[in-house]
């Protein structure tokens, strides 16, 4: 894998530093500074993050860029490679956590450390900064020929693959580019205003609970650190519905499209906001609540949904 590759262009580069400088994060260079976040890639609070995506990279390797998303938090891609179709993300960013355990662990230069995990889901890598902030790439099976370890090892390639395209960019000079939003759009808000802390405490049924912006905005945590774990995240998101987002929400709730389902041991619960504006507009803006609960965690979403969609600006339709 590439992971490999780099830990060897790592040691070879550490016995070229002698002759020359090198600042493409395989080695120390002489006089430049630990690469932060923000040194990486620009104002937090704008990254365009699927304009971190190296398609070219992907092309070369005979891996096809089907589609992206670009969010607050995160771009989504589809990409095909062979007969597999992959779900890709760059983001979130977040605090990087050092107790959790990577399979892999590289240390770039500029105090920047790449981290691999996988298991038979799902393969994904951190880019940890001197800051401590953490960019997260990751790559799931969507569909198509992938199964066990077959499919590790194409979701670690494409990993790979993104990861080795993200890792040269922040390494690189020049200005980066940075999203935009439309008037009205949900960047206007500040997403822990929308929930108090005894609010969702009480909905949590426990007895007080932390909460924590998003690094870069687009989102807010809830938590309890007792036993069990429980919390919830709101997201700002742009999901991808097609030509009428209304075939997508059975449900309303306060009067706005609504729908939930569970995933990965949380409920989700999501209501639409605005077109994304494009030439052809597909993407919507969304707000998202992930509930993590030991027991009726879908309940508790319909109770946190009715405090925060009547906060939240008023549903104008697909007109």
């Amino acid at each position: 894998m590439s992971s490999q590759r780099l830990g060897v262009l790592f040691v070879l580069a550490l016995l070229l530093t002698s002759c020359a400088p090198t600042v493409d994060g395989v080695a120390d260079a002489a006089d430049v500074p630990p690469l932060t976040s923000t040194a990486a890639l620009g104002d937090l609070d704008t990254v365009d993050f699927c304009s971190l995506l190296d398609t070219r990279r992907l092309r070369e390797a005979g891996a096809s860029v089907e589609r992206t998303t670009s969010g607050f938090l995160r771009c989504d891609a589809e990409v095909e490679i062979g007969t597999a179709g992959l779900a890709v993300s760059i983001g979130d960013l977040h605090w990087a956590t050092p107790f959790v355990q990577a399979d892999e662990s590289t240390k770039l230069a500029r105090s920047v450390t790449r981290r691999h995990f996988e298991d038979e889901w799902a393969c994904w890598q951190q880019l940890v900064f001197s800051d401590e902030v953490g960019l997260e790439i990751a790559a799931y099976q969507s569909y198509g020929d992938i199964a066990g370890d077959a499919g590790d090892a194409e979701m670690c390639t494409v990993a790979d693959l993104v990861t080795d395209g993200v890792q040269q960019l922040v390494f690189s000079s020049g200005a980066r580019e940075v999203m935009t939003f439309a008037d009205g759009s949900l960047a206007e808000l500040a997403p822990c205003s929308l929930l108090t802390m005894d609010e969702a405490a009480d909905v949590l049924r426990v007895d007080s609970v932390l909460f924590e912006d998003a690094i870069g905005g687009g989102g807010c945590s809830w938590w309890w650190l007792g036993e069990p774990y429980a919390g919830v995240d709101l997201d700002f998101e742009v999901v991808h519905f097609g030509p009428l987002v209304s075939d997508h929400y059975d449900d309303t709730l306060g009067g706005r499209p609504t729908r939930s389902f569970v995933s990965e041991g949380q409920c989700v619960i999501d209501t639409p906001h605005m077109r994304v504006p494009a030439e052809v507009p597909t993407d919507w803006e969304v707000v998202s609540l992930y509930v993590y609960a030991e027991t009726a965690a879908c309940d508790k979403a319909t109770e946190l949904a009715e405090l925060v969609w009547p906060r939240l600006p008023e549903y104008e339709g697909e007109g």
